[in-house]
């Protein structure tokens, strides 16, 4: 009997590169013989549900309300919504970093505000802030690609920054300052470390692929990849892509923990499928 599936993703990612990785799974799953997966938009999950009892979910999406009604039903998902929860919101992913005494950079959280701007209090949180010391890198909570992610060299920038984006939640952590442009994305599938990908940019300090990196497979050290496993733990993730950079002394800090990482860029790269090892661990553990 075939395993059935459904394959969350959001109403509104209907750019190229969110259907480029959509159809990478959807494609991928006729791969295996027993294997059915559909794709449910998720303002018609509820409605499809309430129909159909499909096995699992594979969640693309950052709605924990709907991921948690879903798996109200007994359907499992994956990524679980904890660990969406946790890593959608880098504060919080932080946060449960450090609950586990897992290495990263200093960090501090911006008050959160209901009105305005948080320009408007800086006086009373920047000794707090100034104190990570400069460059900052300051980052929008919630944000994809690092698209939302700004670097400050001296107080100047900083507030420059704040004042253009400080009506939303935001964080700052201590510039990681070994390899220049540098970060290692460690994939990771159940308990263990599927490959690892290092990217590289060398016109921004930014090493996303989005923002012009450029990848390449190695071999990552055990402290890397014993760092991305705990990692992973920490947030309760079946799977994700742990972002790792060195500091100055070669000591691997994590800078985030991705619930939903990317594939199809990391699998030009690999001779590991990251795309089928995702979906052979959600056929096993179903």
């Amino acid at each position: 009997m075939a395993i059935k599936g459904i394959f969350v993703t959001n109403i509104g990612q209907n750019s190229e590169k969110f259907r480029i990785q959509a159809d990478e799974f959807l494609s991928k799953a006729k791969t295996f013989p027993d294997l059915e997966l559909i794709e449910v938009k998720n303002q018609n999950v509820l409605s499809y549900i309430k129909n159909n009892t499909p096995d699992f979910c594979l969640f693309w999406d950052k709605d924990i309300y709907l991921a948690k009604r879903i798996e109200t039903k007994g359907i499992k998902v994956f990524n679980n919504p904890k660990t969406i929860y946790l890593c959608d919101d880098k504060a919080l992913s932080a946060a449960v970093l450090d609950k586990a005494n897992i290495a990263q950079p200093r960090f501090f959280v911006f008050p959160l505000h209901y009105f305005g701007n948080i320009i408007e209090y800086y006086d009373a949180y920047k000794e707090e802030l100034l104190a990570l010391k400069f460059p900052l890198v300051i980052k929008e909570r919630f944000g994809s690609f690092g698209d939302q992610v700004y670097l400050a060299h001296n107080e100047e920038e900083l507030k420059k920054i704040i004042e253009k984006h400080g009506t939303k939640p935001l964080m700052a952590q201590a510039f990681v300052n070994g390899e220049k442009g540098t970060d290692y994305r460690v994939n990771v599938v159940g308990n263990k470390v599927m490959f690892t990908v290092k990217r590289v940019n060398e016109k921004d300090f930014r090493s996303n692929i989005n923002q012009g990196g450029k990848a390449s497979l190695v071999s990552a050290s055990h402290e890397i990849e014993n760092l991305a496993l705990e990692a992973t733990k920490a947030v309760y993730g079946d799977f994700a892509g742990v972002d790792i950079m060195l500091n100055a002394l070669g000591k691997p800090l994590v800078i985030e923990v991705n619930s939903n990482m990317r594939t199809v860029a990391v699998n030009k790269v690999s001779d590991v499928d990251l795309t089928i090892a995702i979906l052979d661990y959600i056929i096993k553990n179903v």
